[in-house]
């Protein structure tokens, strides 16, 4: 094994983002956060000026905004706006959710154009487009994938955490659509830290993970590749 602790929490993403996150959660995901050194904290839109507020002086942990939860559904422009507002706040980077009903539709143009203009919105800020991917079949990842690809966004996420788990499948279906050209960042489903590792073995460089199984994760990691026999 030679990654670090730091470098396994620098690959993390710890969220409260299900529709029953509360304001406790967000604050436990913050304080989780500051003692591992996770390198991102997301909370759904309503709590991301209440996040920030609490990130005060925080210059290592990135603030995470959430566009088109959990539907990908919403038009641009409302896309575009929740984007900009979340920037506003103060947000780092911004997952957003593909339009899952316009890929399936073969919509790619439409799909592209929405995209697009969130990157645009975002300018320096990265991007992550969610295919969802429970939802898809193989063509429709590899179709999706593609259009991020060729987007402008900086990675292609696979799942929000509301619908079902990511697969190895899944995993193998994106790297051969995309390659190394843009970064892939895994949701939904990782609950041990030896999937953890497979996983970013094949070429994923960053989990999204619920506080509780990040922290299991990181005192896991500790004790098996850290703390003397």
């Amino acid at each position: 094994m030679t990654l670090s602790g730091e470098q396994l929490a620098r690959m993390i993403d710890i969220s409260a983002v299900k529709a029953d996150s509360t304001r406790s959660e967000v604050e436990a995901i913050i304080n989780a956060a500051r003692k591992y050194q996770f390198i991102a904290v997301f909370t759904l839109p309503c709590f991301a000026s209440y996040a920030k507020s609490l990130m005060v002086g925080e210059s290592e942990i990135l603030l995470g905004g959430t566009v088109g939860f959990p539907s990908g559904s919403s038009t641009t422009e409302t896309k575009a706006f929740e984007a900009s507002e979340l920037l506003g706040i103060g947000c780092d980077e911004l997952d957003m959710v593909i339009n899952i009903g316009k890929l399936k539709s073969k919509l790619y143009d439409d799909v592209a154009t929405d995209i697009r203009e969130i990157v645009k919105t975002a300018g320096y800020a990265p991007v992550k487009v969610i295919l969802e991917v429970s939802l898809l079949t193989n063509d429709e990842i590899d179709a999706g994938a593609k259009i991020v690809r060729d987007s402008g966004a900086r990675f292609v996420k696979t799942g929000t955490g509301w619908s079902g788990p990511t697969t190895i499948e899944h995993i193998q279906t994106i790297k051969q659509a995309i390659g190394d050209s843009i970064d892939i960042k895994v949701a939904g489903g990782v609950r041990h830290l030896d999937i953890l590792l497979k996983i970013h073995e094949m070429g994923v460089s960053r989990f999204g993970l619920g506080h509780e199984a990040a922290i299991t994760m990181m005192k896991e990691f500790s004790k098996k590749y850290v703390e003397p026999a």
